[in-house]
């Protein structure tokens, strides 16, 4: 069995982090795939864009976002987004 460490924080502190799963806690997991759909790996990218296990949650905190830009300029929508997945925690 081969674990993953994934480290997750909500806001970017290289470039890189739209590709990289930065996140805002840390866990260990066997599988790198996201919590809420398992269809992907978890990414920031991946669960503010395109998880469809959080489309309503995001529409209610992020309306429709097409971009990192777009979700980065609601900063309140977007930790009220991860407070309510329980992520923050």
């Amino acid at each position: 069995m081969v674990l993953f460490i994934t480290a997750i924080r909500t806001l970017p502190d290289c470039f890189y982090w739209n590709v990289l799963p930065i996140w805002v806690q840390c866990r260990v997991t066997d599988s790198p795939l996201c919590r809420a759909c398992m269809e992907k790996n978890e990414t920031p990218t991946h669960v503010m864009l395109e998880c469809t296990g959080v489309t309503e949650q995001r529409e209610i905190y992020l309306g429709s976002p097409a971009t990192i830009p777009e979700v980065l300029s609601n900063l309140g929508g977007m930790l009220g987004f991860w407070n309510e997945l329980g992520w923050l925690e």
